[in-house]
């Protein structure tokens, strides 16, 4: 069956869109409802993340990703006087990047742009993929300082605010390198961390940047999209928690698409993962053999993306799809500071 991206179009309500922390909002990150899907039953049980120990069987374990976010954007003039933002896809070692530069009519190879907190910025290549990105470097400091020192964070046109790093990454967030945050680790607090690991469930971390998901899905064919390479790491302990939970009949419960690609890229043979660091484009589509994740926790994501389509490919696409109609229709928040899912 040719699956379209179309098939996973659903209708939100403003009410839907939430713009705030929810530390903010709530006064605690894990105090979001949670909707939680049992695929084998094809039921929906209305829950909460703070409850989510009640989900999780001691002997399990939860993979959560440590990626730390940056900021993604710098802005500048370009040797005309013309403002230019930079908004980075990924960052190719201390000195390069790939990015989208808006607008482009004053831009071209060799460009070399000015940035407001001071430092420059040459335009290297331009046209790369078909997203037509620009690849710069940083002219006589590392291109990761300047954004350091004066980026800003790319931010969701539903934002109500400006808000912090720290609001942005979740509070174990460790490893450096992603433009924009793993957003189901933003439902995590410490407390409940401990709740879990108080439970006999053991909480382990990858490591996976995520780099490039704010790209649009520009095809119509789910088939034809491909993923952006991504950085990912799975550490020996990680791995060996793997395989204690196995063999004491555990499940693996993969905390965010950033988690369950990266342990998927790291599956060997039958259901083992080994401990591996590299680059994965692993597109996870409807019909692939999940070999480790056993469930799946995540936050309701925004159509044309790979994202939803990893959703389908995990919980069944119409099950996903009643899913999503029926939290837009009960009043569920989605995206970033919204409400979670649980796929079991």
């Amino acid at each position: 069956m040719d699956t379209l991206i179309e098939d996973f179009h659903y209708v939100l309500l403003p009410e839907n869109i939430e713009g705030t922390p929810r530390e903010i909002r709530l006064g605690r990150r894990d105090l979001s409802r949670m909707l939680v899907i049992d695929r084998a039953a094809c039921t929906q049980i209305h829950s909460m993340v703070c409850e989510l120990p009640r989900w999780i069987s001691k002997g399990d374990v939860l993979i959560l990703n440590n990626s730390k976010r940056i900021p993604g954007v710098l802005k500048g003039r370009t040797v005309v006087g013309g403002l230019v933002e930079l908004r980075f896809v990924d960052i190719e070692g201390e000195q390069a990047g790939l990015c989208r530069i808006f607008p482009m009519h004053d831009i071209k190879l060799g460009s070399i742009i000015a940035l407001q907190g001071g430092g420059s910025i040459k335009v290297i290549e331009l046209g790369v993929t078909k997203y037509e990105l620009a690849r710069v470097q940083a002219e006589n400091d590392s291109l990761r300082q300047f954004l350091r020192s004066q980026g800003l964070p790319i931010s969701g046109f539903f934002y109500e605010g400006h808000w912090t790093a720290g609001q942005l990454n979740p509070y174990f967030a460790s490893e450096e390198g992603s433009v924009e945050s793993p957003l189901a680790g933003l439902h995590f607090t410490p407390e409940l961390v401990r709740e879990l690991e108080s439970a006999g469930i053991e909480v382990c971390f990858i490591t996976l940047h995520s780099v490039g998901s704010w790209l649009p899905f520009l095809e119509k064919r789910v088939v034809e999209h491909k993923m952006w390479p991504e950085y990912f790491s799975i550490p020996d302990a990680t791995a060996a928690a793997i395989r204690r939970a196995r063999a004491r009949g555990g499940k693996v419960f993969a905390c965010g698409s950033t988690s369950l690609r990266a342990l998927e890229a790291g599956a060997t043979q039958g259901r083992e993962v080994a401990a591996m660091s590299g680059r994965t484009d692993l597109y996870i589509t409807p019909g692939y053999e999940f070999r480790v994740v056993d469930a799946y926790f995540t936050n309701f994501h925004q159509y044309q993306t790979s994202l939803i389509v990893l959703d389908a490919a995990f919980g069944g696409g119409e099950i996903v799809m009643n899913a999503y109609r029926e939290a837009s229709k009960l009043h569920y928040s989605f995206y970033e500071f919204g409400d979670a899912v649980l796929y079991i």
